[in-house]
């Protein structure tokens, strides 16, 4: 495992993180041993950053990580994050505060190394999916950014941080404020417009090079969707989700699209990389500014498959190459 800095908050984190949302299913429900035996595997094999949040499995997956932690004498990095309701939005400042200390006391711990909003942002609460904050909500009198700086005064928080999701150009706006220490980033093989110039007919959602926005202002970057859930694999629906569609973050990358999206770079597997999971971290990890990717795991053997990306080359030029192709042609037409 190797090891970079989580932006100007200065931590040193393992360049791949451990990913706790209810996707993987592991950390939001009840097998304890499973959970132990991955989180055990995870520390034993270098990982130390873990991401959580109250949402995932209504609050399990905070309640479980904490316990394992504990069980296991573990002293890693944690961040969990904040998602606030409709009903919640005339208070976002105590509401983020309750929020945090609810998600403490399921953690078993004083205080958390970073909190993060986990609303999507966009100008007036209006985007097509998603809890949605406006940039008001987050920077204004009384928004969620003055509970986390209350917090932060207790001892109770570190560092703040965004979810880059919604309308990139109201997330850069409130990561342009300068409040916020990390980015949560959407960037994958299947959309790299985070990192990577696209064209105009692109069939995703254009972020508009966010990822070096952020790295720029000094802010640590989490990818997140690395393998865009489970699509960038050797078997994209081993989450059972054709019967039952999986939560959408990004518009334009709905799942049944990525699995048809991801067969265009099945050729990735085998020829650049032991398998298209690895080729999409390496992808990631290659990218300057990126301090850690996140991933879900439900068991050793993707443990493995992953955490070989971290230190190997990244992908050669004649395969970035055939990919700004494939991403300016073939993903284009699929709108």
């Amino acid at each position: 495992m190797r090891y970079r800095t989580l932006g100007r908050t200065g931590l040193t984190v393992s360049e791949v993180g451990f990913g706790t949302g209810g996707v993987s299913r592991l950390m939001a429900e009840d097998d304890r041993e499973a959970q132990l035996r991955a989180v055990r595997g995870a520390l034993d094999r270098g990982l130390t950053f873990f991401d959580t949040a109250a949402g995932y499995g209504n609050g399990r997956s905070e309640a479980n990580l904490g316990r394992a932690l504990r069980a296991l004498g573990a002293k890693a990095t944690v961040s969990t994050k904040v998602r606030l309701g409709p009903e919640e939005l005339a208070d976002p400042k105590g509401a983020a505060i309750a929020s945090v200390e609810r998600s403490l006391e399921r953690l078993g711990q004083e205080s958390v190394d970073l909190v993060q909003i986990h609303n999507l942002i966009a100008p007036r609460r209006e985007w097509p999916i998603g809890l949605v904050l406006d940039p008001a909500d987050i920077l204004g009198p009384g928004g969620v950014l003055e509970g986390f700086r209350a917090l932060r005064d207790r001892g109770k928080v570190r560092f703040f941080g965004l979810t880059g999701l919604g309308d990139p150009r109201a997330v850069r706006e409130v990561a342009e404020s300068g409040a916020f220490d990390t980015l949560q980033v959407y960037y994958n093989l299947l959309n790299p417009s985070a990192g990577h110039p696209v064209s105009p007919g692109f069939s995703a959602l254009d972020y508009g090079l966010l990822l070096d926005r952020a790295a720029e202002l000094g802010m640590g970057v989490l990818v997140i969707r690395v393998l865009a859930l489970g699509a960038l694999s050797e078997a994209p629906n081993f989450l059972g989700f054709v019967d039952a569609p999986p939560p959408l973050l990004s518009p334009g990358s709905e799942y049944g699209r990525d699995v048809q999206r991801a067969a265009r770079l099945r050729w990735l597997a085998g020829r650049e990389a032991a398998s298209l999971a690895q080729a999409a971290v390496r992808f990631a990890l290659m990218k300057a500014g990126v301090s850690t990717v996140l991933c879900g795991f439900s068991g050793e053997a993707q443990l493995d498959e992953v955490l070989s990306a971290s230190g190997a080359d990244g992908l050669p030029e004649e395969a970035m190459a055939r990919l700004a192709r494939i991403w300016s042609s073939d993903f284009a037409r699929d709108r």
